[in-house]
């Protein structure tokens, strides 16, 4: 299995893509009421013809809520399974 050669659009499209499914999966885990603000920086490197992805993930959450890390790492590792599922559909040769 070979990576395709990725252009600027499919760079923007897969970082987009990556936030969407990250979004998903930490609102599974995490109710809404107890979210004040998510912050995904996701930066995407993409040097001979291999693509890494990193993510920076800051949430903000309510006063009150009792979510600890460990939802959150297993949103994010749910997340990276998903992207690549996603990868190896549309951009694997």
């Amino acid at each position: 299995m070979v990576l395709k050669q990725l252009t600027d659009n499919d760079l923007a499209y897969i970082s987009d893509k990556f936030g969407e499914i990250l979004n998903s999966e930490i609102i599974k885990k995490i109710p809404l009421k107890e979210l004040e603000d998510i912050d995904l920086d996701i930066e995407i490197n993409y040097t001979n013809e291999q693509l890494d992805v990193f993510v920076d993930v800051g949430i903000f959450f309510d006063e009150l809520s009792n979510i600890n890390q460990e939802f959150l790492n297993d949103s994010i590792d749910k997340a990276y399974l998903k992207f690549d599922d996603f990868i190896e559909k549309y951009y694997i040769e």
